[in-house]
């Protein structure tokens, strides 16, 4: 048989085993209820198995939609709306989130795949509650197959079949966007997990203390996930899209931030449940209310309401029924909360205002707060043209002016909360913690001020803050070796720092995650006040000078790749040497002209040039509109991001002692008896 005839073939075969992972996704949530009515609990167990096989039937339809990019197969619609023959293999795989059928898709895949893993994962730990977990996970995936499959078909077939592809959307076609869309899907799909543990906490009446510990573990999952996209996706925007920055406040980026803004209240809520025993509920609150969010953002990417250059655009009839099906979720999720949160109650409460879970109160106020001022921004818009018809625009004016001051509040919170005991503070003691970090704040700020003078008043106030919390880390970090130190004095001070680090791995791995946030916001003053931008019309020869930079324009060459044509330009330093390519490639199929910006870093700023179109000149001289920006301290933006994972990854190394994990098994046994 041809491949292309092995490749008709076995797009039906995906698509039948996608029908029939749907119906047993179907049966796995309906199987719980049948045990209890039928009252044979053995069919309860079945749901592991049910969960294993939907994976692998989803997967087997996922690799014949591959296939079938790989094999150009353009009788499947997908393909021939995604992709062509001088497509790069690369982009062939990458195609399949390329549009929204496949994206679509992708997301169920992942979806199944944090199913079966925590079908594993509960076998042994909390075999009693598992088969309302899974249930749960099976209705997410039947309302999103059924989408899938009866609105968004990526299996669908097209005749008479083209001879050509259209292409993939040349913004697509950069590393940065086949990495950034499954790495916020994994965010966005890990976060079911805990939306899954909440929903058969609040039906089987279990006991919150007993499971937040394993959700901990999985929305810190799912947060790193969230957070490496987001960082992945303001890369991709700063070098891809040419317009000299990374976040521009985009509906469909803040569909991505609000659920990362209330899964980070989540993951400070949880430690305090596990310290204190209390916030039982509202911790409840902010699993559905992550998860809530995270549906949110499907419905903004897919319904077609929203003009973005991530947006999809579709029928009606799909964002109806993501509407529909987002709204059943909340009904039935907040409902099941109203009805059962009140067994959810904490058994300690706030004894003091100075205290750390106070704290971590206000932690979880602000960054609520923050996103309910994002939803606003985003469905304001919204909610006016479906009254009156009339299109109004929410920028980054409103969302810099209101997410300032709450920016603010949470450096400040950052740098007293670890130096804050649980219970109650001493007050002697705390004021000889925070001498060090706050003389370290001051003096960052006044030197902002002195050294960048004039420089506009957020600069020092949000520099100072940063130099606050570095001194409370340091003094945290300090103070531990020190003690260290004092009980083995034979270590040197290298070996005392990494032992302590690795000694305590869940608070020093949140430290580097803090330290992490503190590298963007340096980034984010940098680029935010200092940015210079220049914009000039140049032939061969002329010389811009932007900064401390002079740039010579030396002409530009054109040159062909396997599915572009790019005309690149050139453009260099005559003070440091270095060389600048930006590029403007056409994809012809696609008619799409696109910027590619070329860049020269360093760890203080960025050079950064875009080349325009052609501007006929005198002489028969053709000039070139050319772009020039410098960016300070962007660079700190991709450090930081880098070191939040690596402090994640920190923290997840972490492990609970087998003896705890038995002693933790035996009590949900015993509840559950």
């Amino acid at each position: 048989m041809s491949p292309n005839g092995l490749s008709l073939n076995l797009i039906e075969l995906g698509h039948f085993a996608a029908i029939l992972a749907f119906v047993l996704a179907c049966v796995q949530g309906l199987t719980p209820i049948a045990a209890r009515v039928l009252r044979r609990p053995e069919l309860a167990s079945l749901t592991g198995n049910l969960a294993v096989a939907v994976f692998v039937l989803t997967s087997i339809g996922g690799a014949t939609i591959i296939y079938s990019f790989l094999t150009n197969n353009f009788s499947v619609l997908v393909v021939a709306s995604h992709s062509n023959t001088h497509l790069p293999l690369f982009y062939k795989v990458a195609a399949l989130w390329g549009g929204h059928r496949g994206s679509l898709f992708l997301w169920i895949w992942v979806l199944t795949l944090f199913t079966m893993v925590l079908a594993f994962d509960g076998q042994s730990r909390y075999p009693e509650r598992l088969p309302v977990i899974l249930a749960v996970q099976g209705w997410l995936l039947a309302g999103f197959y059924g989408l899938s499959l009866f609105l968004s078909n990526p299996f669908m077939r097209l005749f008479p079949v083209p001879a050509q592809g259209a292409d993939l959307n040349p913004l697509l076609q950069d590393p940065g966007m086949v990495m950034h869309p499954p790495m916020l899907y994994m965010g966005y799909v890990g976060f079911s997990v805990p939306f899954a543990f909440a929903m058969a906490a609040l039906i089987t009446r279990w006991k919150s203390e007993l499971w937040i510990g394993i959700i901990r573990r999985w929305a810190l999952i799912a947060w790193g996930f969230l957070t490496l996209g987001i960082v992945l996706g303001a890369w991709w925007s700063y070098y891809v899209l040419g317009w000299g920055g990374y976040w521009a406040w985009d509906p469909v980026e803040n569909a991505s931030f609000m659920p990362w803004l209330v899964g980070t209240a989540l993951i400070h809520s949880i430690t305090v449940q596990e310290r204190r025993r209390m916030l039982h509920t509202w911790n409840i609150f902010l699993v559905i209310t992550t998860f809530s969010l995270s549906l949110l953002g499907t419905f903004l990417v897919r319904s077609g309401v929203l003009s973005s250059v991530h947006a999809f655009t579709v029928d009606p009839g799909q964002g109806s029924y993501i509407l529909i099906f987002m709204t059943v979720v909340l009904t039935v999720s907040f409902g099941i909360f109203l009805v059962r949160g009140r067994y959810q109650e904490a058994e300690e409460t706030v004894t003091s205002p100075l205290s750390r879970e106070s704290l971590f109160v206000w932690n979880n106020v602000v960054f609520t707060a923050a996103a309910g001022c994002v939803l606003l921004g985003t469905l304001y818009p919204l909610a006016i043209n479906a009254l009156n018809g009339s299109r109004i625009t929410v920028g980054p004016p409103y969302f810099d002016l209101v997410m300032m001051p709450i920016f603010f509040i949470m450096l400040l919170l950052m740098a007293v909360g670890p130096l804050v005991p649980w219970r109650k503070a001493n007050l002697i003691r705390l004021r000889a913690r925070v001498v060090i970090p706050v003389i370290m704040g001051l003096v960052a700020g006044v030197l902002m001020a002195v050294l960048a003078w004039p420089v506009y008043w957020t600069g020092p106030v949000a520099i100072g803050l940063v130099g606050f919390v570095f001194g409370t880390l340091v003094v945290d970090l300090a103070r531990a070796v020190l003690q260290r130190r004092l009980q083995h004095a034979s270590e040197n001070v290298a070996a005392s720092v990494w032992r302590t680090v690795m000694g305590n791995r869940r608070h020093y791995g949140g430290m580097i995650v803090h330290f992490g946030i503190l590298m963007i916001a340096v980034g984010v003053v940098g680029t935010g006040l200092f940015r210079l931008e220049k914009s000039v019309v140049m032939a061969p020869g002329d010389v811009v000078k932007i900064g401390n930079e002079r740039l010579r324009f030396d002409g530009v060459r054109t040159f062909k790749k396997a599915n572009y044509v790019a005309l690149q330009g050139r453009l260099t330093s005559l003070d440091h040497g270095f060389v600048l390519r930006p590029e403007r490639r056409d994809y012809g199929r696609q008619q799409m002209p696109t910027t590619n910006a070329s860049v020269n870093s360093d760890p203080l700023r960025d050079v950064y040039a875009v080349i325009g179109g052609a501007v006929p000149g005198k002489n028969g001289v053709v000039r070139y509109v050319v772009q020039v920006y410098i960016n300070p301290l962007v660079e700190f933006l991709w450090l930081g991001g880098l070191t939040m994972i690596f402090g994640l990854g920190v923290t997840l190394s972490h492990r609970v002692r087998h003896g705890a994990r038995a002693v933790a098994a035996e009590a949900v046994s015993a509840y559950a008896k």
